[in-house]
């Protein structure tokens, strides 16, 4: 047996969010002199305007230039993962951790019956209403999931899901998707001495698909606008119903209202941020929805759409945000006015944030989470 134990990670891109988990977790496992390896499936996806900075991974990775394919849209690309195969036989390692139910999950499903490969998924699907899985997606995804030596959620939702699919709970483990807390941590430190705007800042930032179901929220503030004139929406972001969103607002007079800022880097959100009375988070559906990681951790009083998978594990009803449905766009918009009415709850909503995502969800609690809810296989 082997005293240096090797654990590998396959996953589809490099993203900042990762990057600032795999960093911390590779920390780690070098103090238990634990080997550590990702091999991504591309060096990213062709819509993804983000910079990203290589240099800033810390950790042993490879990158195995997969073929790209698409079904109906880009938001569901799938990568063919090749020379996986090889990887494990010179790399051998004892645990392989897996992202979701993609194709690389598939292959080692298959190599387990030949080789000594002992895989974990690492799963953020969940549950949502109106979700139409075929009958062959589901009888595939049980396969996969009843081979696997043991599961890491996102959250709460993410697990509930993996028990739909046939995973015993007792080997389910929480690791609460997160993001760079540091770096908006030192946004919500700026935050603290703000001045309260006369004119209230409301602030939307994701991309932008009709799956989100944006035009919610553009109707909620249809209705906030007869509630109050002293408040602007800016929507921060890009994508493929941007268009739709804009004639939208024009059709609704809004256009004084609503500003569309469009994409932009991670660097650049601070003056946003640190300007923002409420972020609003509004989704048709989200598996997670990292900007809430990222907008709590930046000290932002948030109201949270219920389709949002984080919101379950993240928000605490009035105590560090609000969870509202913005499709009742009248009560939505009754319930923003409320808030914004209330500095003092504002405040409180943020620092509690703030205070929740640091003491619960910062990449170096879920690394842990992840080693440590494992570390009897290895």
């Amino acid at each position: 047996m082997r005293e240096v134990k090797k654990v590998v990670i396959v996953t589809n891109v490099p993203q900042d969010y990762r990057i600032a988990m795999f960093n911390a977790l590779n920390l780690l496992l070098q103090k238990e002199n634990i080997q550590f390896k990702v091999a991504f499936g591309a060096a990213g996806y062709k819509r993804r305007k983000s910079k990203l900075d290589f240099n800033k991974m810390k950790f042993d990775y490879t990158i195995l230039e997969s073929t790209k394919f698409t079904f109906g849209s880009t938001e569901n690309t799938m990568f063919t993962y090749p020379g996986l195969l090889k990887l494990h036989k010179e790399y051998r390692p004892d645990m392989t951790f897996v992202i979701g139910y993609s194709p690389a999950t598939i292959k080692l499903w298959f190599y387990s019956f030949f080789m000594n490969i002992n895989y974990f998924i690492w799963s953020g699907s969940v549950n949502f209403k109106g979700r139409k899985d075929s009958t062959l997606r589901k009888i595939l995804r049980k396969i996969l999931v009843k081979r696997a030596k043991g599961f890491i959620a996102y959250g709460t939702k993410a697990k509930e899901y993996l028990v739909y699919l046939g995973a015993p709970e007792n080997k389910i483990h929480i690791a609460i998707n997160t993001v760079d807390t540091h770096f908006f941590n030192e946004i919500a430190k700026k935050r603290l001495n703000r001045k309260v705007n006369t004119q209230k800042q409301l602030l939307y930032l994701g991309y932008l698909t009709p799956g989100k179901k944006i035009d919610d929220l553009i109707k909620t503030i249809n209705e906030l606008k007869n509630l109050r004139n002293d408040f602007v929406l800016r929507i921060i972001g890009d994508g493929p119903a941007i268009e739709n969103l804009k004639s939208l607002t024009s059709e609704l007079h809004l256009t004084d209202i609503i500003k569309f800022e469009g994409f932009k880097q991670k660097n650049d959100l601070p003056p946003f941020m640190e300007q923002t009375d409420c972020f609003l988070f509004q989704t048709g559906c989200d598996i997670w929805g990292l900007v809430l990681n990222e907008a709590m951790a930046a000290g932002l009083p948030c109201i949270v759409s219920p389709n949002a998978g984080a919101a379950r594990d993240l928000v605490f009803d009035t105590k560090n945000g609000l969870i509202l449905d913005f499709g009742s766009h009248k009560i939505a918009a009754s319930r923003i006015n409320e808030l914004l009415n209330d500095e003092v709850l504002l405040q409180k909503m943020g620092y509690s944030a703030n205070e929740f995502i640091e003491s619960n969800v910062t990449a170096e609690k879920s690394r842990s989470r992840i080693y440590f809810s494992n570390k009897t296989i290895l």
